[in-house]
């Protein structure tokens, strides 16, 4: 796009020399602001005026022989500024439906690959035996693993040892002595 004399456009500071600034427009090309054309007083200092970075509203003078624009911030008037800003704020909002848009498109496009890529139901069906063979033998399993944690093995393994341990030992035969009796010293 090609951007025409006494147009106001958005661009930004990208470089501040002793005769004038560069500024990136939002067109992605490259212009320059003289220092006479900075403000309408004798400007000595350009980063008093402007700072690499920041977002200035120029207006087209013209085209050097290079290419490249030159550009005015004190010819800008106060509604060539609000428009330029306006029209910037609409490029940009364009710009994100363009790009949501397009992410759209390839959304439509993968469902509608998938859904010709959709398995038919054969192929559903001998999935769905498969995965119910898959759990059974997953049970199967499952099953035999808690038969052997089950607490009933342990007491089949003591009652099967040879060995007996004194809490099983019968202490029937024993008495205790009785307290009745019993005198302190």
């Amino acid at each position: 796009m090609e951007l025409q004399p006494d147009e106001a456009v958005v661009g930004e500071v990208t470089a501040i020399k002793p005769y004038g600034a560069f500024v990136r427009l939002v067109t992605g090309d490259v212009g320059m602001i003289h220092i006479s054309e900075i403000a309408t007083e004798y400007v000595r200092d350009i980063s008093q005026y402007l700072s690499v970075g920041q977002k200035v509203v120029v207006k087209i003078i013209g085209r050097n022989e290079e290419g490249k624009y030159n550009l005015s911030l004190k010819r800008v008037s106060r509604q060539d500024h609000d428009a330029a800003l306006f029209h910037s704020e609409v490029t940009q909002v364009k710009k994100a439906l363009d790009e949501r848009l397009a992410a759209l498109d390839e959304t439509v496009k993968e469902l509608i690959a998938r859904r010709s890529k959709r398995p038919g139901r054969e192929s559903l069906t001998a999935w769905l035996a498969s995965v119910k063979k898959e759990r059974q033998e997953l049970e199967r399993r499952q099953q035999r693993r808690l038969r052997f944690y089950e607490p009933g093995w342990a007491q089949l393994a003591e009652e099967s040892s040879p060995v007996s341990t004194p809490a099983q030992e019968d202490t029937s035969d024993h008495e205790e002595p009785s307290q009745e009796g019993a005198t302190d010293v």
